[in-house]
Order: C-alpha cells, then structure tokens, then sequence
C-alpha cells in the first residue's frame, strides 16, 4: 500500500492538469428583436464600413460616397451581406477541423485498486495496478486525414470567392434591370403625354364633326394599355429595389437614402467589345472559363478529397496497434506487463469501402469534365446572343435616326402650315416608341458582357469602370 498514495496522487494531477483546459458552455439564445436591430443598424455611412471601404482603397476625401454605382454598391454587399458572414464562419469551422485532422488519438490511463479480507495467508491482502494505454496508427493515416481536411478547407475557401461572384452577379442584374425601369418609365411617360395630346386634338376634330369616334376610342385603348404599363413598371422597380436592398444586406429605407450612380451604356459596350469582337482573343476568353473559373477549382478540390478519402480507405486496411504497458503490485508481488492489441479488419468491408471511394473518385472526375463542357457551351450561346444582340442594336440605331430625320421634315412642315399638329405629334410618339426598343436592346447588350463575366468568373477586362 506504500505506493498507493503517490499513485492516486498521480492520476489526480493527470485530471487536473487536463481539467485546466476544459471550457465551460456559454449560451447564445436568438433574440428576435436583436436580430432585428441589428439588420436595421446596418447603414453605408457606418465607421466600420468607412475603415472598410479605405483599406479597398478609398480616400478621405472620397468618403462618405456620394453616388453609388456598380462597385461601390458591391463593396456595400461584400461587407453587409449575411450569406458571406455565413461563409465565412463555415470556412473558420474548416480550418479548425484543418488543425483537429493531424491529432492522433488520446491515450489513456487507468487505475485498480482492491483488497482481499479472507482466505489469504500473505502479508499483504492489497492489490493494485497502473497502466497507460497509446494507440500507435500505420499507414500514416494521420498524414492522409491532414491531407483531406486541407483540401475540404480550399473548397469553403473557394465557396466563399463563388459566392462574391454570385453575389456580384445578381447585383449586376438587378442593378441593370432597375437602370432599365427608370429609363422605361420616363419614356412611357412621355408617351403617355403624347397619347393625351393627340386623344384631345381627336376629340376636338370629333366634337366638330371631322373625324370619327373609332379614332378616339383606338387612342384611348392605347393609352390605357400605356397606363397600365406604367404600373407594372413601377411595381417592378419597386421590387427592384427591394431585391437590391436584400442583395446588399440592408433594409429597404437605407437604400432610398443612397443616390444609385447611372450607367453610362456606351463606355461599357466598348470596353466589353475590344476583348469579344477581337478574333484573337477569343481563345484568351474560353481558356479564362476552363482554368480559372471558381467552381472548376472547387470541383478539383473535391476530386482531391475523393482522393484522400480512397488513400485513408486504402489505409484503413492495416490495423493500428494499442501498446498497454502496465504496473500490478498483486498480494505482495509486483508485475510489468506489455500489451500489445489491434482490431482485425474485415476484409470483405474494407474491400467494399475501397471500392465505394474509387466510384466517388469517378464521379468527382466527371463532375469537372461536366462543368468544362458547360463551360464551353455557355461560351458559346453567349457568343450567338452577343452577335445578334449587337446587330439589335445596330438595326434599332438605324430605324431611330431614320424615325429622328422623319420627325424633323415632318416637324418642318409643319412649320410651313403644310400640316398640323396632330400628324407631327402622332410622328412623335413613334419616334419615342422606337427610342424604348432601342435602349431596351442596347441594355440587353451590355447586359450580355456582364454575362461572360459571370460565365467567366472574371472580369474581362481589369481596368474597367462600369458604374459610372
């Protein structure tokens, strides 16, 4: 019994000593009405943000932003939008189990004590013992699970950048799409004025008998229709803007106070034409979508898990060893024992599970073959749109100068008192009609170089400024 008390002391410094590293559990319930005043706190002009936006490169004198146009408004998102705070707590989780991986098991230690009271002859009725239990793993096992927690860490890491580009790429949209209302809008206005203008010249010519009432009542019918599209619009543009205010992590009433930047559509239909209308650049293009495209990386990140995860089946397959060594002081005499134990594999199962991994691994491959063969299709329908988006706009360039020189004779004659008012307004309104078509394709023009960018994943060009 002489060597029970520095035992027990032993083993409780062991308790001790681990127990200094235990963390205790801290609750965070959800409080509706914090969550609530946090979302509502989120505001452009908050400090935090102004920090953000001069480390991006911001200058003092620059802040806070006066107009928000396409960059800014991505910054705004980058740093208020909850799915990226998502992100990126599930890629801080990867890169704690990152660190979890190379861990090797615990050991353990144990302690026997007892004492035998009848029977026993012995000086000693006492017995006790002490062993120490360590897993040794084969097959660098450890090295593989590191191996496949570094890459499962590269995929959230690159999760995070595609869902940045998804992020840009529905404000990108929405952002054109709430430029087109606005411009829908003053033009169906317009035509809407005109509308009421010729409605009254033929209700006048009606009341005195120079025209019929089938006249009127087709203008009327078009007015209303023009009308009723000016609501649609505006609900539109209402739901717009509500989708802008989601996509940049802030509540509807901080949007309105943000004056939106307006697009100027020439400057970025020639900065997206010299890289597409360039032949020999096209090559550049489709290679940009089959290299560096994001989800093509994260594709290949998780074939390279598959592949760990085939090489830690492969390895499962030679068991690991349990050394025990062990101290027994029995009724008097003392013993140091060596215990060596491993579990025997079953082979059918780990036949089994190699053979599952290697299917994984396949259909890993395939799913990056999959992507680059979309990749190439999408490059090419986009081409397609590009083309026949281009000569729209070309056409509707045409027709509108035709339709402009049109207005302007007829305008003349007018001048002269060779005709009146209600020819020239009517030549008016078909000149304003021709106008929507026209930006309506020029938008969707420049609409299809965003799209490469977000087929692409990558600017297409670099020193571009689209916003402004």
């Amino acid at each position: 019994m002489q060597f029970l008390p520095p035992l027990f002391f032993l083993c409780l410094m062991a308790f001790c000593l681990s127990g200094c590293n235990f963390i205790s559990y801290e609750t965070k319930p959800i409080a509706n009405q914090e969550v609530i005043e946090k979302i509502t706190a989120k505001d452009p002009e908050d400090p935090r943000f102004k920090e953000f936006l001069k480390i991006q490169g911001f200058k003092e004198d620059s802040l806070p932003i006066k107009e928000w146009g396409l960059n800014e408004l991505m910054l705004c998102a980058l740093f208020f939008n909850p799915r990226l705070e998502i992100a990126k707590k599930e890629w801080d989780v990867a890169k704690i189990q990152e660190m979890i991986a190379p861990i090797k098991a615990p050991s353990s230690v144990g302690f026997e004590s007892g004492r035998q009271t009848t029977g026993v002859k012995e000086n000693s009725r006492d017995a006790f013992g002490l062993s120490l239990t360590t897993l040794f793993e084969t097959a660098d096992k450890a090295k593989i699970r590191e191996e496949r927690a570094r890459n499962q860490s590269l995929i959230k890491r690159l999760e995070l950048r595609k869902l940045a580009w998804d992020i840009k790429t529905d404000l990108t949209l929405n952002y054109l799409r709430y430029h087109q209302l606005l411009l829908n809008l003053q033009i169906i206005r317009s035509e809407i004025k005109l509308q009421n203008e010729i409605l009254n010249m033929l209700k006048k010519r009606k009341s005195l008998g120079l025209s019929s009432s089938i006249d009127s009542n087709f203008n009327q019918i078009e007015l209303n229709k023009n009308i009723q599209k000016l609501n649609e619009e505006q609900y539109q543009l209402n739901e717009t803007k509500s989708k802008l205010a989601s996509i940049l992590g802030i509540s509807a009433e901080k949007l309105n106070t943000m004056k939106i930047a307006n697009i100027n559509m020439d400057q970025s239909i020639d900065i997206f034409s010299k890289t597409l209308d360039d032949e020999t650049k096209q090559q550049d293009v489709i290679n940009l979508g089959l290299f560096n495209r994001i989800d093509l990386r994260i594709a290949l990140a998780k074939y390279a898990v598959s592949e760990s995860q085939l090489k830690l089946n492969v390895a499962n397959q030679y068991p690991d060893i349990r050394f025990s060594p062990a101290y027994i002081f029995d009724y008097g005499s003392s013993k140091w024992l060596l215990g060596v134990t491993s579990l025997i594999p079953t082979v059918e199962k780990n036949k089994n599970l190699v053979e599952e991994a290697k299917k994984l691994r396949d259909i890993e491959s395939l799913q990056v073959e999959k992507i680059q063969t979309s990749i190439i299709n999408e490059l090419a329908k986009l081409r397609d749109n590009y083309i026949n988006a281009k000569d729209m706009v070309r056409k509707d360039t045409e027709d509108l100068s035709a339709a402009n020189e049109l207005e302007n004779s007829i305008e003349s004659k007018f001048n002269q008192g060779e005709i009146d008012r209600i020819e020239l307004t009517q030549q008016k309104l078909i000149t304003m009609q021709y106008k929507r078509r026209f930006y309506t394709n020029k938008i969707t023009l420049m609409k299809i170089g965003f799209d490469f960018e977000a087929l692409l994943q990558e600017p297409l060009n670099t020193n571009k400024n689209n916003e402004k």
